[in-house]
């Protein structure tokens, strides 16, 4: 099969650290976002990762070919015109079963059932209690029968992630060709879920598949538990430092000069920072951020931030600084 995952999205929920990269580059856990989901999704049964970015994601390629084995496509979305918009354009390099997984969604999904689908194709769900900002599908007989973008009396507690296997990969693409031929519904952009409706109305058989676990990155607040998330699945790593207090999980680069703190948990520390007499909780320093005399629960930093001074929670991007002012920085009235 092959693994399409769109990346073209401007990630304006993430603000502002997507000023400066595209969102799947934000790291957590020592990585990008897009290096966990490559070692989540790509295994032995994916024959080519197709990643769709917009004209300025230029960092995106270079990056993904360290990141995995298989080979990488990379295909351009040149206007921001939608999910469905994106996912046409790899139609050409598809002729098998792909699965199509949305940038920021992880979860706990492993693909060993994908040998013996018996649909035309897979929507992954999660069960939550209030599903009504949410698409949601309803299911009868196992069979998929409608599919409700954030309904306000929702009939079903079945939460679309963002995941989707097509095994009638020719069914998806004809049924995105109807969607494009109409006007767009919404600011000018085209949906998968107008596409998979399609695909009931052609009388496609799609099955639900429940993920148990399910971690969002579109928001701050939703990146902070994924970070918890991922922590937690890989152990997270630090080496010793002498006045420092680690509480697990942990990510600290080795190089990191961490000095009288308490990291932990939940923190991921990386390159060239400098933390000194700090207390940190579920926070993420992105390289070269420098620390002093803070505690900080909640915070999301961008590279090469300076803060310093008392107790804060923040989400500051690329070269913020948070400080007392100088003494002399106004002049005296």
């Amino acid at each position: 099969m092959k693994v399409v995952i769109p990346l073209a999205g401007l990630g304006k929920r993430m603000r502002p650290h997507t000023h400066t990269r595209a969102k799947p580059m934000v790291r957590l856990a020592g990585r990008p976002i897009l290096g966990h989901l490559l070692e989540w999704v790509v295994d032995d049964r994916v024959d080519e990762v197709v990643l769709i970015i917009s004209p300025h994601q230029t960092e995106v390629e270079g990056y993904a070919r360290t990141a995995t084995s298989r080979p990488v496509r990379i295909v351009v979305q040149d206007e921001p015109r939608g999910q469905a918009d994106a996912i046409a354009r790899v139609a050409p390099f598809v002729d098998e079963p792909l699965l199509i997984v949305f940038s920021d969604t992880l979860a706990d999904v492993t693909f060993e059932h994908l040998a013996n689908v018996d649909a035309d194709g897979l929507i992954y769900v999660k069960e939550i209690a209030d599903p009504s900002r949410m698409g949601i599908i309803v299911v009868e007989d196992n069979r998929i029968v409608d599919m409700i973008e954030k309904p306000q009396v929702p009939i079903s507690n079945l939460a679309t992630i963002g995941m989707y296997y097509f095994q009638d990969h020719a069914g998806l693409f004809s049924a995105i060709d109807r969607v494009l031929a109409q006007p767009p519904k919404l600011q000018g952009e085209y949906f998968l879920a107008d596409a998979i409706k399609t695909m009931i109305e052609d009388g496609k058989t799609l099955r639900p598949y429940i993920a148990t676990t399910w971690e969002d990155t579109g928001t701050p607040e939703a990146t902070l538990h994924a970070h918890r998330f991922l922590l937690e699945r890989s152990g997270g790593q630090a080496r010793p430092r002498d006045g420092v207090v680690f509480v697990p999980p942990v990510y600290v680069a080795d190089d990191a000069v961490v000095r009288e703190s308490v990291i932990g948990p939940y923190v991921t520390v990386e390159s060239g920072c400098r933390v000194e007499r700090s207390v940190l909780t579920d926070c993420i320093l992105a390289e070269d951020v420098t620390l002093r005399n803070r505690v900080l629960e909640r915070a999301l930093l961008g590279e090469r931030t300076s803060v310093t001074g008392t107790p804060l929670s923040a989400n500051l991007g690329d070269d913020s600084t948070a400080s007392p002012l100088d003494s002399d920085e106004l002049p005296a009235l």
